[in-house]
């Protein structure tokens, strides 16, 4: 996508002799029906554009199902392309880079190379028969309370879906989702999450081990109105307590059709399943609707935790967000914690729950029994007990 027709072509050309199949834009208003249509799997971006630029088009592709890497590419100076580079991380996109024009030809091959040797083809017959013939595995992330003075235990995880690929070995989310969504077989995804991570909760329990569950939820079981029942089946048929579960849902897909996900939210609520608003803080409208909503947990996006210990207006966000939702009786849990500094930081604002790599990263579920036996054993006393249901 770059204006200039004659840069547009040279950028095409070097595309097309590497083997990418190559679309060449110009007009900035094309770009999201191009997308959508040819789904690339980079796309090279120019910032400086009439009618609309690079940073609008940034925004735009946020919006659309399509996940590729993008490469940013602008004349102006090294500042402008970081920050547009954060910007669109920060707004979900797989940022893969940034280069100043004009750039020189083996430069840009050996990007669109690097680049061309992490993309995975995938398709959504492969993510069905993924589904179907069991190679989806779940892996938990830690999640610790804060007990008091220098006292974090771990209670509960995040469940994560990844992909055990024949080919190319173990996917994250950020590679199939996407594809997920697009084709609807997100709500299988969700399904398998849900009953393997209630399960495992439920050997947990059998071994005397309390473990609260957080599992991602789509925006397409928002507009699901028999969804409340079928979880809560679920969880009455492994014997777990309701309060144990807690669906971690997004303020775009709860504002997708608002009356309908108050509807199906606020029965989840009244069934005593929690319910999270993650990435608190980065939605444009957060403040209006949070306190509409019946969310019990908020979770604070990593990028302001990331931050802390660096910057003092990050640590007074931080220190607001906490306190903001405790003035609305909801938990406060901050994510992408990566060392004790934060942790002591976030204990000072009393903070309720933190996760990230100072507890561990997201691992299977065996592997996650040891690492809260090691963590835990720094507090003897502090044993986390099962609940029966209710």
């Amino acid at each position: 996508m770059d204006d200039d027709p004659d840069v547009g072509t040279f950028f095409g050309q070097v595309g097309e002799d590497l083997g990418f199949e190559t679309k060449v834009l110009a007009d900035p208003m094309e770009f999201a029906a191009l997308v959508t249509s040819f789904a690339p799997t980079v796309i090279l971006l120019d910032l400086q554009m009439p009618g609309r630029d690079g940073i609008e088009l940034l925004r735009e592709l946020s919006g659309l199902a399509c996940r590729p890497k993008v490469l940013i590419a602008s004349g102006l100076d090294s500042r402008v392309l970081t920050s547009a580079a954060e910007l669109g991380t920060s707004m979900g996109l797989d940022v893969a880079g940034s280069f100043c024009k004009p750039i020189a030809l083996d430069e840009l091959e050996v990007l669109l190379t690097r680049l061309k040797s992490h993309i995975k083809h995938i398709t959504a017959n492969q993510l069905r028969d993924a589904v179907q013939q069991g190679q989806l595995v779940v892996h938990y992330l830690p999640k610790a309370t804060f007990k008091g003075p220098g006292r974090w235990i771990i209670e509960g995880a995040e469940a994560l879906v990844r992909w055990q690929h024949p080919e190319y070995g173990l996917l994250y989310p950020k590679d199939f989702i996407g594809l997920a969504e697009q084709s609807g077989l997100i709500v299988e995804v969700t399904d398998f999450v849900f009953r393997s991570s209630m399960e495992q909760a439920r050997v947990w329990f059998a071994h005397g081990l309390y473990m609260e569950l957080g599992v991602n939820l789509s925006a397409q079981f928002l507009s699901d109105l028999k969804f409340p029942d079928r979880l809560l089946a679920l969880v009455r048929e492994n014997n777990l307590d309701p309060s144990m579960v807690t669906l971690e849902i997004t303020e775009t897909a709860a504002m997708q059709d608002p009356a309908v996900a108050l509807d199906i939210l606020a029965r989840l609520r009244v069934k005593n399943i929690n319910i999270c608003l993650d990435d608190f803080g980065t939605g444009a409208s957060s403040l209006t609707h949070l306190y509409k909503m019946p969310f019990s947990e908020v979770k604070l996006d990593n990028q302001f935790t990331n931050d802390m210990r660096l910057r003092e207006d990050a640590r007074s966000l931080v220190e607001g967000l906490v306190y903001l939702a405790h003035k609305l009786k909801m938990r406060a849990c901050a994510e992408g914690v990566e060392d004790e500094g934060t942790l002591e930081m976030l204990e000072a604002m009393h903070c309720d729950k933190a996760q990230g790599h100072v507890f561990g990263a997201a691992v299977r579920a065996r592997e996650l029994e040891a690492l809260v036996e090691r963590w835990n054993s720094r507090y003897p006393s502090a044993k986390p007990k099962a609940k029966t249901a209710t």
